[in-house]
């Protein structure tokens, strides 16, 4: 395993983190408890769940796991989070999610979950979610303010200068790459660390595997190795998120660590490969694409339309 410091949290993050919005059948919760333990065996440390993910399961699953984890003396951080934006709602989560969880203190719980602009991070400020996150930090509940975030480059540039976030969980593939990494720039700059999520477009990259596989650059790469080393090679990003609901699909991500990241010559080239995949299909094909990829609430409507290049409102 990799692992390199977290922006200005100071804690030494792997290079893959582990996530639980997309497991399957998350009521088979030994299932997943096991393959928790065994990212954890492997070297992954950083585990990001929600008060919601995996039909309310998530974080009972990962409760399960930490019992496990704890005897083993090598450090973890969890990061959860709750859509309340009134500080009232937002402790009650907080103290129910760390009940669930079996821990003391989390290292970062928010409210600032998926937020997607400047007017959702001011609701947070305006009805107390943040201030009573920098109260749970002051009392030891939280270790870090965090922000979870599917962001323009001119949405969470100002965002990440304004306050200073120990790091944020940021949206983050080679879908949405040319409205997104002059933010995660900006997150570099401002000294907060960056943990990418959905580095397969919540498997979007997958679906359209006709069209994404344009990015396998490398020799014997399988597609999802390609997409995780893209965003692995952004020099602005600590950590890429996934969920895996295997162990043969937690080995696939690791192994990309074993490859040299991608030179800048090839971050071009990835996308120029791509560009001329897209170009190479029908103008019916790119707008059903493009219908696709924008019902996930996490890919933006300009973003796709830009990609599939197709005037924006045809998707």
């Amino acid at each position: 395993m990799k692992y390199t410091v977290l922006g200005r949290s100071g804690i030494s993050v792997s290079r893959i983190s582990m996530g639980t919005h997309h497991l399957n059948d998350p009521a088979d919760m030994d299932k997943h408890v096991q393959n928790f333990l065994y990212a954890y065996k492997k070297g992954i440390n950083f585990f990001e769940t929600s008060v919601t993910y995996g039909e309310g399961y998530s974080e009972l699953i990962l409760g399960e796991a930490v019992k496990e984890m704890k005897k083993e003396g090598r450090p973890f951080f969890i990061m959860s989070k709750t859509h309340a934006g009134d500080h009232e709602t937002f402790r009650r989560d907080l103290e129910n999610s760390l009940k669930r969880l079996g821990v003391d203190s989390i290292d970062a719980f928010t409210c600032l979950w998926g937020v997607k602009n400047g007017v959702e991070w001011s609701g947070a400020k305006a009805y107390g979610a943040l201030k009573e996150m920098e109260r749970a930090r002051e009392e030891g509940l939280i270790k870090h303010i965090a922000i979870s975030a599917h962001m323009k480059n001119q949405e969470l540039e100002p965002i990440v200068k304004e306050y200073p976030f120990d790091y944020s969980v940021q949206g983050f593939n080679v879908v949405n790459s040319a409205y997104r990494a002059d933010g995660l720039k900006a997150t570099w700059e401002s000294g907060a660390g960056t943990i990418a999520m959905n580095p397969l477009a919540t498997g979007d990259i997958l679906k359209y595997s006709h069209i994404f596989d344009a990015i396998r650059i490398r020799e014997d790469q399988s597609l999802v190795q390609a997409a995780y080393s893209y965003v692995l090679s952004i020099p602005w990003v600590h950590s890429v998120l996934g969920t895996f609901n295997s162990k043969e699909q937690i080995d696939e991500a690791l192994s990309v660590l074993e490859e040299a990241p991608y030179s800048e010559a090839e971050l071009k080239k990835v996308q120029t490969c791509l560009k001329e995949r897209i170009r190479g299909t029908s103008l019916k094909e790119r707008i059903d694409t493009g219908k696709g990829l924008r019902q996930r609430p996490y890919i933006l409507r300009e973003e796709a339309a830009d990609l599939m290049e197709v005037y924006p409102l045809s998707i």
